[in-house]
């Protein structure tokens, strides 16, 4: 009897030696319920832990979703205001540099083992994954949320980027292929376009391992031309446009493996005029990962009469060298933004074996990039999609950037800023630009008297 009592009194001093446990980490008003290593948390509370220093609030999914999107049955598209993101879908990166870059973006993020780490996603997949992962890495205060609650309620705040719609999930490209009526298309004729350098049989996406149902191959060389890579002249745009089926009114679709290349395309088009154009956000590898099917068939051009309107119907998205110099000039409201690596903008290299000058537009000043002219990593996450809209401004004050500025950006031929370009638009952005000729034009190829030259680190400008 005696023996009994004891194990009864045991029991019930390690449940309340568990509640006090709780208690204490959490919160005496906070309920929380085991589920796997990690706790659930109530849409209530999670209100309450927005801001707060010690606790850090996560989108875990597809970036797609975190931009504007309204996958996987969620009511609202975009994230919740004031959180960060960490998709799953990084984890399964394809990226030499993957283990390092996920560490910096924790670092970036405020992600870190002191605070408490609530991980939202809407398929029961995405928390687990990432909260496995930070488990792994000594992670012990991590709670898990189902987004598609907090969307329901319309009281409940949540953001997302004014024009995210530029940038297309896989599973988008996929129900227009399929014939439906994906979110934001108006029904209208659309055309695809695998977009690379080179000739269809030169592409490691079109024939070799495939491309999207219907697609056809764009090769830059139709819309740029030597020495200097600037766009075409606008009556030869206009012919391509028309051979390529393309008007003003065309929803055109455009990824490739890189997808540098398809931003280039798609400043060019919507300079021309054309109203709706998107871009696989990520590239093929999203289409690939999702298991969708691929085609290795050519499919060739049907062109159309007329594109609708005469070139440049969007006049002022691309600009030319004496606009370059005008925003250069204009020290208070606008800024060359140079969308090259550090090296190049010091003048420690000039990014290309057909550059000879090394260095910067005098009064230029820097807007990132990545290490060298063949990557965009300070814009993109590990999995090549956009990166976060916070950080982006963020780098770019730093430097005396900011979005109410009047904004050109240039790289070496314009295929970097091009796609910085776009990401601006996304953002929301409206006194935005491309400078065409860029560090080729701006230098001469030989050293240009009339357009002057800065070496050398530069200081932040406040």
């Amino acid at each position: 009897m005696i023996l009994k009592k004891s194990t009864k009194l045991l029991g019930i001093l390690l449940t309340l030696s568990l509640s006090v446990t709780v208690l204490a980490a959490c919160g005496s008003k906070q309920e929380v319920k085991e589920d796997g290593k990690a706790k659930t948390i109530t849409a209530k509370e999670l209100k309450d832990k927005i801001g707060k220093s010690d606790w850090v609030v996560v989108d875990t999914r597809e970036n797609d979703a975190f931009n504007g999107w309204t996958l996987d049955g969620v009511k609202r598209g975009g994230h919740i205001k004031g959180a960060t993101d960490f998709s799953a879908a990084w984890l399964k990166a394809d990226n030499k540099d993957k283990d390092k870059r996920l560490d910096d973006a924790l670092k970036t993020k405020g992600i870190s083992a002191e605070k408490n780490v609530v991980l939202y996603d809407a398929n029961g997949k995405d928390a687990k994954e990432v909260g496995d992962y930070l488990s792994k890495k000594g992670y012990k205060n991590i709670y898990t949320y189902d987004v598609k609650e907090w969307a329901k309620d319309e009281s409940m705040p949540m953001e997302a980027y004014t024009n995210y719609q530029m940038l297309v999930p896989a599973s988008w490209v996929k129900d227009l292929v399929d014939g439906k009526k994906p979110e934001t298309y108006k029904g209208k004729e659309y055309k695809i376009f695998e977009v690379s350098w080179g000739d269809e049989t030169k592409s490691p996406d079109y024939l070799k391992e495939g491309h999207i149902k219907g697609a056809v191959h764009i090769n830059t060389d139709e819309v740029e031309e030597g020495p200097l890579w600037n766009r075409i002249s606008d009556d030869r745009l206009q012919k391509f446009a028309e051979s390529s089926g393309i008007t003003t009114d065309t929803t055109v679709v455009l990824y490739g493996a890189d997808s540098m290349p398809s931003f280039r395309v798609a400043a060019i088009l919507k300079y021309m005029g054309v109203k709706d154009v998107r871009v696989l956000n990520g590239g093929t590898a999203k289409w690939k990962n999702a298991g969708y099917e691929l085609e290795k068939t050519s499919n060739k051009k049907t062109a159309v009469a007329s594109f609708g309107a005469t070139v440049p119907a969007n006049k002022g998205y691309i600009v030319d060298l004496p606009q370059a110099k005008e925003i250069i000039a204009d020290k208070q409201g606008s800024k060359l933004v140079d969308i090259r690596s550090w090296d190049e903008h010091i003048g420690k290299t000039s990014g290309y074996d057909y550059i000879k000058p090394k260095g910067r537009p005098a009064g230029s000043v820097w807007g990132h990039a990545g290490t060298d002219n063949s990557n965009l990593d300070d814009y993109r996450n590990v999995d090549n999609t956009m990166r976060n809209q916070d950080e982006i401004i963020a780098m770019w004050k730093e430097w005396g950037i900011t979005p109410e500025q009047r904004l050109s950006f240039f790289c070496g031929t314009g295929w970097r800023a091009a796609e910085v370009l776009t990401y601006a638009d996304v953002m929301g952005l409206k006194n935005i630009s491309l400078y065409d000729g860029g560090w080729n034009e701006w230098s001469g190829n030989t050293g240009n008297p009339a357009n002057p030259i800065e070496t050398g680190e530069p200081k932040k400008q406040q």
